[in-house]
């Protein structure tokens, strides 16, 4: 017997009217950004643009909670990036409304979270915090150079973002993370390649643990996602690495190493990164970085030091403006370029230097 449209009406109603005394939460939030970068060395000169999402990406996001009792609670996040420059929306996996994380799932303090949907992985969840990148130069001080060879299917470069630091999402994955036990905590991803009749063509995987103890904190990860361009399914991109902070006063000392392999053609690249940070007041902070990026003989002995500055002033909890400095320096067996990450194009020659003053607004 089909229930009636009324009947299926008032049922909603008593349904949405009982949800409302359930402990719920929805928070909007974000991030913009924008600025004035100079870059050397493109197309044999200077170029000026007004860059945005660089010290962090503009970002928009809705968050939310339930309380389900027990401990337990019903978790959802969707996250959208845009250009700040345009209101376009940033063409993340494919493109799409909340193509950066989109995924909801049930967290316990007892027994940890387990979400499915679109999901950062664990290189992120794990070893972002021992990135000085991400306080110094933001996107600019991210992994890249003269690697186009790594092949990476879908990206604009071939290895932009070449151990996936900045920010990729794992489609259409399950991820489960421990709680935290006396400062240790862990986590495994699996991503759906949903080919039929192969359960590893497109898939992906991830793993993570982090421990924490007073000002000492370490970190290790692992991420494999295979595409269907690399052997037909079957090959992929695999990183992994770890990485260690030691916190001093207002000080920070923070060392980071990754892997990035490409299994279809071998093609590797080892980066080894060591930064520093100081709050020199509650409002002003400044730091540096050193990263080396080494290329197999795949990649023909391709090698960046990439050296990075940044100062940024808060002018509210809110509100900061920042200022930031980026140099590449490459070599190789065949006159590589310089490029340095989210820059539009490659240097005319083996150097590549770009000054910034951005301003970031959170909400």
């Amino acid at each position: 017997m089909k229930m009636s449209w009324a009947v299926a009406a008032t049922a909603w109603t008593l349904v949405a009217a009982a949800s409302v005394h359930a402990q719920s939460s929805v928070q909007l939030w974000g991030a913009l950004d924008a600025g004035i970068t100079m870059v050397t060395n493109a197309k044999g000169g200077h170029a000026y643009t007004m860059d945005n999402g660089i010290a962090t990406p503009n970002l928009w996001g809705l968050r939310g909670t339930e309380d389900l009792g027990g401990g337990n609670k019903a978790i959802f996040e969707l996250i959208d990036q845009f250009n700040l420059g345009t209101g376009a929306i940033f063409p993340t996996n494919g493109g799409g409304l909340f193509g950066r994380n989109a995924y909801v799932g049930l967290a316990n303090d007892r027994y940890g979270k387990l979400t499915l949907g679109e999901q950062y992985d664990f290189m992120i969840d794990s070893l972002l915090r021992f990135d000085n990148s991400i306080s110094i130069a933001g996107l600019y001080g991210f992994r890249q150079g003269p690697f186009s060879a790594l092949g990476i299917p879908g990206n604009s470069t071939g290895s932009s973002n070449f151990d996936r630091m900045s920010g990729t999402a794992m489609p259409n994955s399950v991820k489960y993370t421990t709680p935290t036990w006396y400062g240790l905590s862990a986590g495994a991803q699996y991503g759906f390649g949903g080919v039929a009749g192969s359960v590893a063509r497109n898939d992906g995987n991830s793993f993570g643990v982090n421990y924490s103890n007073g000002p000492v904190s370490v970190g290790a990860a692992y991420t494999y996602q295979r595409y269907a361009q690399l052997s037909e399914g079957i090959g992929g991109i695999r990183n992994f690495g770890a990485g260690a902070e030691y916190r001093f006063g207002l000080s920070g000392l923070n060392v980071l190493y990754t892997n990035t392999k490409n299994t279809a053609n071998n093609a590797t690249i080892n980066v080894y990164q060591i930064g520093a940070h100081y709050q020199a007041t509650p409002a002003l902070s400044v730091g540096g970085d050193y990263e080396l990026m080494k290329g197999n003989a795949v990649l023909a002995g391709n090698k960046a030091n990439q050296f990075a500055l940044g100062l940024r002033y808060a002018l509210s909890k809110a509100t900061l403006l920042y200022t930031e400095a980026v140099y590449q320096k490459v070599s190789g067996e065949h006159d590589p370029q310089a490029w340095i990450m989210a820059v539009s194009g490659a240097s005319s020659n083996d150097k590549q230097l770009l000054a910034r003053v951005g301003i970031l607004h959170r909400f």
